[in-house]
């Protein structure tokens, strides 16, 4: 027998993460991420898989590592402790742990070879207790916190944790970093330390037995992926901006290390390689979505309703591979078979072999979800003049003939993001709840190209009328969806939509704006990537003080005095991507007019809340969600 899903039943998930396969190609590790809701944490299990017979054993520590590196016949532990950094070694023969060296620096990146290379923060200010003082923009970074004057910088150490140094100087600030000891170098990027940080970022190399350190990009590219392919060349993802807006989907670019050219490579393929490209609350990554594998790049690229496995070679050729996977957060391409970390229909992250054109699901950590009845989304589609918009609907669980039941309109953040018919626990919930569940692909979104993701000096009133006229397809649709009991909801530019939208129209009876926008103009100077991403979506390369028109339209805050509809507001309080006060001034707004309002602000969470937020948090979110429906949708 069956169970319908409940609120509690997020807790079961199994969360995949951090796949890597010993060179050797004989074992892989990834990390369990399960929920502990009394401690309040995610727990961590690295997993040793033997990839002769894909059994997958749990590997006991007595450390609790946040990332693993082979080296040798060994593993090395990180361990970060505040500000400082623990280094153990693991033989799997002997299962022996024993401590390396600890190092004075919350380590990020890392590289085994001779000597011990990583990159960590240097606070390049001068400490003031519990004062940060910064003369740059912006003051904090959405899971960094506040960054004041702080760079991310290079370093050597030996395995003793003595005789540290750094390698790059204060004025670089290092975003990607490849370890390529094969060809005894470290490529990295970096932005220029400025006032105002840059969209841009350069392409270096370190050669590490001259200590070279060379740059080869002008800083007129946004970089989002780095990759040393051969003795001679580098690969990186990237926009020239000189050509290309901000937003535009990244090329594979070549960078001949002895002559200095850079050029695209290959043909110009319209995918973005966004990650994560695909809305779900089930799933988050952790670990490198990106390989070389003989003389081929492998990444993801979004395309319609899926990720696609997509490489390009040393020669400019090009392959797509779709895997059968919906969505792919990590993948190890080997000499006879492709392992990957995802998502397909209905299912939860579990690991698949990919073979000779045949996927084979090879964990089960998520079995526990085949007890339960699960809403199969239904896909629908409307012509917005000449526009195919893309969505899917998830009917109510068990109904019952002659009655209607109320629906649930969300909206995907980003706005660069897609929809799928991947699973999502809150859309299940809410259909065992007796909910209609639907969402669509308006334009602004991602997997149709340039041009359909283009809504530049269109943020709110394109996506809202298409999306308007998706509602309308549905209700027509379903005849026992009631119209008159319709909910809206949505995160982040969905956040933003869900305000945009209760300003426009009375026809939902309920919101959820969580995490959202308010106001484009505080938006620009309080969001980490305010100063980049508003100015691009407003068409407007001007500020609000030079062109107050253009952002106060697309303001939702500015027209609150047209809303009726009850609303309820969901934000962390360390959200520095659209930060809480975007959520605060809405709900003062609506409680000064009268309207049902209720703001919940999550202690210590970020703009990741929906899916990596504490288990506390999430469950207390998925509960606001649900009751706020109930209150205002439900009959009787």
């Amino acid at each position: 027998m069956t169970k319908n899903i409940k609120l509690e039943d997020f807790l079961n998930n199994h969360i995949l993460t951090n796949l890597k396969i010993h060179p050797s190609e004989n074992l892989g590790l990834y990390f369990n991420n399960t929920l502990d809701f009394e401690g309040n944490r995610y727990a961590k299990q690295i997993f040793h898989l033997d990839l002769k017979t894909f059994e997958s054993t749990p590997v006991d520590l007595e450390v609790d590592p946040d990332d693993y590196y082979f080296y040798g016949d060994f593993i090395l532990l990180k361990c970060v402790e505040g500000d400082r950094t623990k280094f153990y070694s693991y033989h799997f023969e002997d299962k022996e742990l024993a401590e390396v060296c600890e190092v004075p620096f919350a380590v990020q990146d890392v590289g085994c070879s001779e000597k011990l290379y990583f990159t960590a923060v240097i606070k390049n200010e001068d400490p003031m207790g519990t004062v940060v003082c910064s003369n740059n923009s912006p003051f904090y970074e959405e899971g960094r916190g506040v960054v004041g004057q702080k760079v991310t910088g290079l370093f050597e150490a030996s395995y003793t944790g003595k005789a540290i140094r750094v390698i790059t100087s204060l004025d670089m600030d290092i975003d990607l970093v490849d370890f390529d000891f094969e060809f005894g170098r470290i490529v990295f990027t970096a932005y220029k330390a400025a006032q105002q940080k840059s969209v841009s970022s350069s392409v270096f190399t370190y050669e590490i037995e001259t200590e070279e350190l060379r740059v080869f990009t002008e800083a007129q590219y946004r970089i989002d992926s780095v990759k040393s392919m051969d003795a001679q060349t580098v690969f990186f993802g990237g926009l020239d901006l000189t050509k290309y807006n901000r937003n535009d989907n990244q090329q594979v670019h070549s960078v001949d290390l002895i002559t200095g050219e850079v050029k695209q490579q290959g043909d110009f393929i319209d995918m973005s390689n966004e990650r994560p490209g695909i809305v779900t609350d089930s799933a988050f990554s952790k670990g490198s979505a990106e390989q070389r594998f003989g003389n081929a790049y492998y990444h993801l690229r979004v395309a319609q309703d899926r990720q696609l496995l997509c490489s390009v070679d040393l020669e400019g050729r090009w392959t797509q591979l779709d895997t059968g996977l919906t969505t792919i957060t990590n993948f190890r391409v080997m000499e006879n078979a492709i392992l990957l970390l995802g998502m397909k229909g209905q299912s939860l992250l579990e690991l698949y072999s990919y073979k000779n054109g045949e996927l084979i699901k090879v964990s089960s950590h998520n079995k526990w979800l085949s007890e339960y009845t699960i809403s199969k989304p239904e896909k629908i589609s409307v012509d917005v003049e000449g526009i195919e918009i893309q969505g899917w609907v998830c009917p109510p669980l068990h109904m019952e003939q002659d009655r209607e039941y109320p629906g649930v309109l969300m909206i995907h953040g980003g706005p660069k993001m897609i929809y799928s018919d991947v699973f999502a626990f809150d859309v299940q919930m809410l259909c065992a709840k007796g909910y209609y569940v639907f969402y669509a692909n308006p334009m602004g979104s991602d997997g149709r190209g340039d041009a359909f993701a283009d809504i530049r000096g269109s943020f709110g009133d394109l996506p809202y009328k298409q999306l308007m006229s998706f509602v309308d397809k549905v209700s027509d649709a379903y005849s026992q969806l009631d119209s008159e009991n319709l909910g809206v909801t949505g995160g982040s530019y969905g956040g933003y939509m869900t305000n945009h939208i209760i300003t426009k129209t009375d026809r939902f009876k309920a919101a959820v704006s969580e995490r959202g926008i308010s106001n484009m103009m505080t938006a620009l100077t309080s969001s980490d990537i305010g100063y980049k991403f508003t100015v691009e979506y407003t068409d407007c390369s001007s500020k609000p003080w030079e062109n107050l028109d253009k952002f106060i339209n697309i303001s939702p805050i500015m027209n609150v005095n047209q809303i009726k509809t009850p609303t309820l507001f969901n934000h962390g309080k360390n959200d520095f991507r659209c930060h809480y006060t975007e959520s605060l001034n809405m709900y003062a707004a609506l409680s000064h007019l009268g309207v049902p309002t209720r703001l919940c602000l999550y202690e210590g969470e970020n703009h990741g809340l929906v899916v990596c937020g504490r288990p506390q948090s999430k469950r207390k979110r998925y509960e606001e969600l649900s009751t706020w429906f109930d209150k205002y949708l439900k009959r009787g």
